[in-house]
């Protein structure tokens, strides 16, 4: 018969090295057809360390790994099958023997480390009676597979398994003619029901496990059983249960070891012990009455199908104490008197059949006053858009609601219908947006050790804010004759301007000054409202400079180029106002310019001059062009005017502040010709041109 022994040795560095099957002399022994599954963990101590064991050819065995003993009991062959876990994990191996112990293990009489996804097999490896070959690989040498053992009795030979490349364990399966050491058998025995002890009937008490030996053993003689918490302790041997024994868990497994008393071939089982019925609450929550009075009257029969299901089916009694339930004295009946001050009563449970293990509830019971919470007063809000409703925050209530009671203790709830904070359902959010006007919030207060609630509501108004027209932007003059009034509606409560002037008819005020001025206007219901009115400055405006074009014969130009916060138009010579800064036609000689604000602060008037010369001029004392002139010349005082005639005599010099050239040279009147001129005005182009003298 094969056993299936599971093996599990990731905690063997918590109880010493000593146990570890990772080394040789811990090997595990393989009894009887054995088939077992093993993970390895760890690397061990490293015998080829040792003269007398040198390294196998195939794989030097420095990964997770596991040491098997193999004792023969009859001569013949031994064989075996090792299978991955997990597909094409690289499982190397080697034996050695006939062997007396792990110091003098000899060279490797097989040794196989073919890399299964570079030869393309299977991750199965072993002794089988199919191959000639004792070693194989590393790589791609190889099937997995080399040729089974000839053994004789009384031989003992070891093996190691590592993993060289993956992960997961491994199954193991001996077969073969030779015989080893047979195996014990740890019967499988039922699960364990018990009731709990009376006392604290918290799911856990003693056991004695002695009792189960006979059924695992049945009839086995020169084995071996002992009680363990863990597979692990189990496997290894240690940590065996003394009695009498308490479950630390509730359902528990518990794991059984059978082990020959003359070799250390083991079988393992194991079984469950459960205390009582775990679905059985025996710790009732508080029953809680809520009520204004001091005391109450309460029936359990009222809710014992609640704690005892199916409660008609057993023998239900009631009891002051502990003691007297678990002893079944001083019965009570189901009605008893609550109080402001806790207290716990026990009801005694027995199934009159005896299938099921009696108890006792624990039920704790007590009057609760609501807490004494205040209504808040009614919230009349100012809007804050305009449009009726209003967003705030309802916990801001919290502390009013709450009067004095510690918020870590109690929930406040807001609901926006009565039905609704009835039903526990549909709760608002700490802020909302009112949805009527008014709105009627409602609110419930529970204490959160009783849940016990009070209830109150209150009412939220919204107010309407002033209306404030916007207003377009004013213009104020710097320096202004007379102040500019700014206004607003009239008819509100109060007003108070951002000058610090306020009354409750100010709804204008004088200002001299750009700049922002805001007003806030409060109205019957003491609801705010702000408007700020702008008032942008303008001023005379600042001639920066004038630019002519002379000499054009009657056509000359000008064009004004001012500054200031203003809008500004201008005027030549009292001619109508023109937005264009720019004037053409004119004639030469001085003229008077205006510029004037269009907003109203004030107009620049100021003299320029045109640069132009007569063409002609006719000395003959009518007194009409009877001088060569240069109107405007004498704004010029340092210019140089000089006279030519035809062939370039100079003829005259004239001052910019004379009258002008009579047309003679030394005194003598000179006839009807063409005569040039130059004309040098400082930092201005030189002027050529010519005119004509008629007699």
């Amino acid at each position: 018969m094969k056993k299936i022994l599971l093996f599990c040795f990731i905690i063997y560095s918590q109880i010493g090295l000593s146990q570890n099957p990772n080394d040789c002399s811990n090997a595990i022994l393989l009894c009887g057809d054995t088939d077992l599954g093993i993970t390895p963990s760890g690397i061990g101590t490293d015998e080829f360390a040792l003269p007398g064991n040198p390294t196998p050819i195939c794989y030097d065995f420095r990964a997770d790994q596991v040491w098997f003993r193999v004792e023969i009991e009859t001569t013949g062959i031994f064989s075996f099958v090792l299978t991955p876990d997990t597909a094409q994990a690289d499982y190397d191996f080697a034996v050695f023997g006939p062997v007396n112990d792990c110091n003098n293990l000899g060279a490797a009489i097989r040794c196989s480390s073919t890399n299964p996804s570079a030869a393309g097999v299977t991750g199965d490896t072993g002794l089988n009676d199919l191959e000639t070959d004792v070693n194989e690989g590393p790589g791609q040498l190889g099937n997995g597979f080399l040729q089974e053992l000839t053994v004789n009795a009384g031989e003992v030979y070891y093996i190691i398994v590592g993993l060289a490349i993956g992960q997961g364990g491994f199954s193991l399966s001996t077969s073969g003619s030779a015989d080893l050491p047979p195996s014990p058998t740890a019967n499988p025995v039922a699960d364990q029901d018990v009731c709990d002890d009376f006392g604290l009937q918290d799911g856990f008490r003693e056991f004695d496990f002695t009792p189960l030996d006979v059924d695992i053993l049945l009839g086995q003689t020169g084995v071996s059983v002992t009680y363990h918490e863990s597979l692990n302790d189990a496997n290894i041997g240690v940590n065996a249960l003394t009695f009498p024994y308490a479950n630390t868990s509730n359902p528990q497994e518990i794991f059984v070891r059978a082990i020959r008393n003359d070799s250390d071939c083991t079988d393992y089982t194991e079984f469950i012990i459960t205390v009582d019925d775990t679905t059985v609450v025996t710790d009732a929550d508080p029953v809680i009455i809520c009520s204004e009075n001091a005391t109450e009257s309460f029936d359990f029969e009222t809710i014992i199908d609640v704690l005892v299901p199916n409660s008609a089916n057993f023998n239900v009694t009631y009891h002051l104490t502990e003691a007297d339930a678990e002893n079944d004295l001083n019965s009570q009946g189901s009605s008893f008197t609550a109080t402001l001050v806790e207290e716990t009563y026990f009801i005694k449970v027995i199934d009159p059949t005896g299938l099921s293990c009696e108890y006792v509830i624990s039920a704790p019971l007590f009057v609760a006053n609501p807490p004494a919470i205040a209504t808040p007063q009614d919230l009349f809000l100012c809007d804050d858009d305009f449009d009726g409703f209003l967003n705030l925050t309802l916990s801001d209530q919290n502390m009013e609601v709450l009067n004095g009671l510690d918020p870590t203790l109690h929930q406040v709830q807001f609901y926006s219908s009565s039905i609704d904070r009835t039903g526990n359902q549909n709760a608002l959010g700490t802020s909302i947006t009112t949805t009527q006007n008014p709105q009627r919030i409602y609110v419930r207060v529970t204490e959160n050790r009783t849940s016990c609630f009070e209830d109150v509501a209150y009412s939220i108004t919204v107010r309407p804010r002033p209306v404030l027209g916007v207003q377009d932007d004013i213009i104020v003059c710097i320096d202004p004759v007379a102040p500019t009034r700014v206004s607003v509606a009239s008819g509100f409560d109060f007003y108070e301007w951002s000058t610090s002037e306020m009354g409750a008819n100010l709804n204008a005020i004088d200002i001299d000054q750009p700049g922002d001025y805001t007003v806030t206007v409060t109205n019957n219901f003491g609801c705010e409202s702000s408007l700020t009115i702008t008032a942008l400055p303008s001023d005379i405006a600042t001639l920066d400079d004038i630019i002519t074009e002379d000499f054009r014969n009657g056509d000359n130009t000008a064009q004004f180029i001012v500054s200031g916060p203003g809008e500004y138009e201008f005027s030549v010579d009292n001619g109508p106002f023109q937005n264009s800064n720019f004037f053409s036609g004119l004639y030469k000689g001085f003229h008077r310019v205006r510029i004037r604000d269009k907003n109203g602060c004030g107009t620049l008037t100021q003299q320029f001059v045109v640069l132009d010369y007569q063409r002609f001029f006719t000395p003959n004392g009518d007194g009409f062009h009877d001088y060569w002139t240069f109107d405007g010349l004498s704004r010029f005082p340092d210019a140089i005017i000089y006279i030519y005639d035809r062939h370039g005599k100079l003829l005259h010099q004239m001052a910019p502040e004379g009258v002008g050239w009579d047309g003679t040279f030394v005194n003598n009147p000179l006839p009807s010709s063409t005569y040039w001129f130059t004309l040098q005005i400082p930092n201005k182009p030189l002027v050529k041109g010519f005119f004509a003298l008629k007699r």
